[in-house]
């Protein structure tokens, strides 16, 4: 028997997903960052629904979730049949761990399981996984970090209620996941010549975009500034991509290899294991090593793939943020370099995002809070962060405005009064709220910008609970709105008190 124990957010989670099977529901989604533990969660509620005398079914999509799931369950003292290509079965076990291309062939010789677990089962809607469902219709529970398909699309038509687990941040207080630092340098991609099908970017558009020596040499730069010498993981669109950008770093002095889903076992066991004990310091994959895929001495994620996907970006961003297991390295920082402009299409990988099932309020998880990037350093940092943490740059306060031969200046006051003070030719003015989302409304119809560019502009200088309500009366939002954006900005000032240590100062310190 294993001497796993689990965390206080585990064993609530097993709680609430047991609590919903009770209030009658069939098909409950849970929902877990990477790196919370979610197979030992549902192995520890495979082994006591087991040990109750019913069956029970584990479904993956890939053969390494194999491997490291049996591994798990074995851990934690559970018996268990496999069912896969080439794997000897045995059907007797009450517990089987299956994948789901073999397990939609042989589903007519398989026992019903009375629970049927589904790992990333934001791959839910595939055809295959359907006909498993439809075949059986038993209890079903999914898990995964990110409840949602391309194009926004949710699980409603799957599943009847939802679990949230623990957040990212909580994780990183826990010490599951490390700090991290986000990097987003400019670069020259012409994202017009991306194409989009089915909500994601054409590949064949993505190579001719991205497959580019002053793109490659670029983020090799970068890894240089911001990561040399750590362990990193390159996500690039394809194998000659893949291959192409392994080539150019070792080039350039930097020990790298490539690997891809046709890369024999053998050989891609061998070069994970050299990757693993650092005989080489960059590896490139072309969407290998997302889901599942756990190396804990990885310090640096570089993101050469541009990406619609929520699910992608959060698998692949967050892969570097394993606490590392050597001695040596315990106040690892995972470095997140991002070359594709992921960061503007969902924000940061510890966001708090409300997940739901309700495709109604699918625009409500998809907004991202707002984030600022460093001109120095080209860290990007929360909006409410007002001193680099990496570089010690200071944010400036809102720039001069010519207006009629005078010059107008935004004082950093928190715009409680409204107050003016002349000074020769110079109009030094403090604008209420009011008056800067006014400013920026007629600006961003003027050159037709969407509302939301207006929010950017002035969530900085909202404080509290009204002043994110004045914003989403005057951008016609509504009220749950306001409270949704108030309380991200007063976790998000959390979050860099815990990671970065700063003074952030603030008259809402107390619902920290």
């Amino acid at each position: 028997m294993s001497e796993i124990k689990l965390r206080p957010y585990q064993q609530k989670f097993i709680d609430d997903v047991r609590e919903q099977f009770q209030l009658g529901h069939k098909r409950v989604c849970g929902v877990a960052p990477c790196g919370s533990g979610k197979t030992i969660m549902t192995g520890w509620m495979t082994r006591e629904t087991a040990q109750n005398g019913k069956r029970v079914l584990f479904m993956v999509h890939r053969k390494e979730l194999i491997d490291q799931t049996s591994k798990t369950f074995t851990d934690l003292g559970i018996e268990h049949g496999i069912i896969a290509s080439g794997v000897k079965s045995n059907y007797d076990l009450p517990v089987q761990i299956a994948s789901v291309q073999t397990l939609v062939k042989r589903i007519k010789d398989i026992p019903r399981p009375d629970l049927l677990i589904c790992d990333e089962c934001h791959h839910i809607l595939a055809d295959s996984y359907m006909k498993i469902l439809n075949y059986w219709k038993p209890y079903l529970l999914g898990v995964t970090a990110t409840p949602l398909r391309l194009g926004g699309i949710t699980l409603h038509d799957v599943f009847d209620a939802m679990v949230m687990g623990p957040s990212v941040g909580t994780l990183i207080q826990y010490g599951n996941l490390t700090n991290f630092k986000y990097f987003a340098p400019d670069s020259d991609i012409d994202y017009s010549k991306l194409r989009s099908k089915f909500g994601e970017y054409v590949t064949s558009d993505m190579v001719k975009v991205m497959d580019r020596q002053p793109i490659i040499g670029s983020a090799i730069d970068s890894y240089k500034q911001h990561a040399n010498g750590k362990q990193a993981i390159v996500y690039c669109v394809n194998v000659r991509h893949s291959k192409h950008t392994a080539q150019l770093f070792t080039q350039a002095g930097i020990k790298a290899a490539h690997v891809d889903g046709e890369t024999s076992k053998a050989r891609r066991q061998n070069i994970i294991e050299s990757f693993r004990r650092g005989d080489i310091t960059v590896l490139c994959n072309a969407e290998l090593f997302g889901e599942g895929f756990d190396v804990p001495n990885c310090e640096c994620i570089i993101l050469l793939r541009p990406t619609q996907s929520l699910t992608l970006y959060i698998q692949q961003a967050m892969r570097g943020m394993r606490p590392d297991d050597k001695e040596k390295n315990q106040n690892k920082v995972a470095i997140i370099i991002d070359h594709v402009e992921n960061i503007k299409r969902f924000g940061l990988p510890d966001e708090d995002r409300q997940w739901s099932l309700d495709p109604n309020k699918v625009k409500n998880f998809m907004e991202s809070a707002p984030v600022k990037k460093c001109p120095e350093c080209d860290e990007v940092l929360h909006a409410a962060v007002k001193v680099c943490p990496d570089c010690g740059h200071d944010f400036e306060i809102p720039d001069y405005i010519e207006e009629d031969g005078t010059v107008q200046q935004c004082e950093d006051t928190r715009f409680k009064d409204y107050s003016t003070e002349r000074n020769d030719n110079v109009v030094i003015t403090t604008p209420t709220l009011l008056d800067l989302i006014n400013r920026y409304m007629t600006e961003a119809k003027s050159k037709d910008y969407k509302k939301v560019w207006v929010y950017y502009k002035v969530v900085d200088f909202a404080e509290t609970l009204e002043d994110f309500k004045l914003i989403a009366r005057c951008l016609e939002y509504k009220e749950g709105w306001a409270w949704y954006r108030w309380r991200d900005k007063m976790q998000s000032m959390k979050n860099n008190i815990m990671q970065h240590g700063l003074p952030i100062k603030s008259n809402n310190l107390l619902y920290l």
